[in-house]
């Protein structure tokens, strides 16, 4: 049974007042040795005070929501380790709701969270949600007053505060450096078509081969889902549609991974028949038998300040939305050969 602050006056033979104002450190006259004998029997009493009245009182939980599309998603769970990590260093509480990409889930999660009373919301959008259905979950948390921020996946990043990425930036970077070794029959596995940073890494790939003279060529454009099996489904496409190509960029490592699987089953190796760039640096990428070359998001980092921002849009009374893009980077590994030799 939890310890009360009566409890704590009948052990000490304090008012209940007086431990009131010792637990809760309010102003007070109270000598050293009388708020010394309260916090040690608050000690061996095992107190801790009960947060759903502090936050009645204070107006405020301490408690955070975290909302990602699929925990068993190294890039999602890396994430959540870096909200999670600052959560605590501030003192903070985290809730974790895991929608498995489904829409649906997010409004059940927002209202959920809402109805526990956290002070804020760190929103990561299911995969299937194209611009409608992220305008809905943007309203429903306007309409529940949440403050919220969104992290790496998003519509339009004026209308709330964000952490992203400049993806289109890291679908070039890919792109060029797989032309600067000599390729120039890229397939291209991307995300849901409906997802802004999919399409913005899509326009990063078309910058990349405008500049080298090659026509795009929407055949050699596959529509995953970030998923590995999208990965091996594309390798599949890419052979059974009898298309030629000498390299793949997946628009994520699990996709990447997928790749390497499907190239398995039809004899091909990496990097001596096919090369492949991914997009993510998530941790096995550096572990495979083929280290995969592959555009760094800098994950933890986006949580880190993404739960900065969150807490700054909670405890400011200035309300300016604030965007934070990270710069992508490319990681070479062994997945890549130089075939201009």
């Amino acid at each position: 049974m939890r310890t009360t602050i009566k409890d704590i006056a009948n052990f000490t033979g304090f008012s209940v007042t007086t431990v009131s104002l010792v637990l809760n450190n309010k102003a007070n006259r109270i000598p050293q040795s009388t708020r010394n004998a309260i916090l040690d029997a608050a000690e061996e009493l095992n107190y801790h005070p009960n947060q759903v009245a502090v936050g009645l009182v204070k107006k405020r939980t301490q408690t955070i929501g975290l909302i990602i599309s699929d925990v068993s998603n190294v890039f999602f769970s890396t994430l959540a380790k870096g909200v999670e990590d600052t959560c605590r260093k501030q003192g903070w509480n985290l809730i974790l709701c895991n929608t498995n990409d489904k829409h649906e889930r997010d409004l059940s999660y927002i209202q959920v969270l809402a109805d526990k009373g956290v002070d804020g919301i760190i929103f990561c959008m299911a995969r299937d949600s194209d611009k409608k259905r992220a305008q809905e979950s943007i309203e429903l948390l306007e309409k529940l007053k949440i403050s919220f921020v969104m992290i790496d996946r998003y519509v339009e990043a004026s209308v709330c505060s964000s952490v992203i990425v400049n993806h289109r930036q890291g679908g070039y970077i890919a792109t060029h450096y797989l032309l600067e070794q000599g390729h120039r029959k890229i397939g291209c596995v991307t995300g849901p078509a409906e997802l802004e940073d999919s399409k913005e890494r899509l326009l990063g790939y078309c910058k990349a081969l405008k500049e080298y003279g090659i026509p795009y060529d929407e055949r050699l454009v596959f529509e995953g889902n970030y998923d590995r099996e999208s990965g091996k489904n594309a390798v599949e496409y890419f052979y059974s549609h009898g298309l030629e190509i000498d390299s793949i960029f997946a628009f994520n490592d699990m996709s990447a991974y997928g790749v390497y699987n499907g190239l398995k089953e039809y004899g091909l190796s990496v990097p001596d028949d096919i090369s492949v760039v991914g997009y993510d640096d998530i941790f096995f990428s550096e572990i495979l038998d083929t280290p995969l070359t592959t555009i760094r998001q800098p994950v933890y980092e986006m949580g880190v300040e993404g739960m900065k921002l969150l807490l700054n849009e909670v405890e400011s009374t200035n309300h300016i939305k604030k965007c934070i893009t990270f710069q992508p980077e490319i990681i070479i590994r062994e997945s890549v050969k130089d075939v201009r030799r």
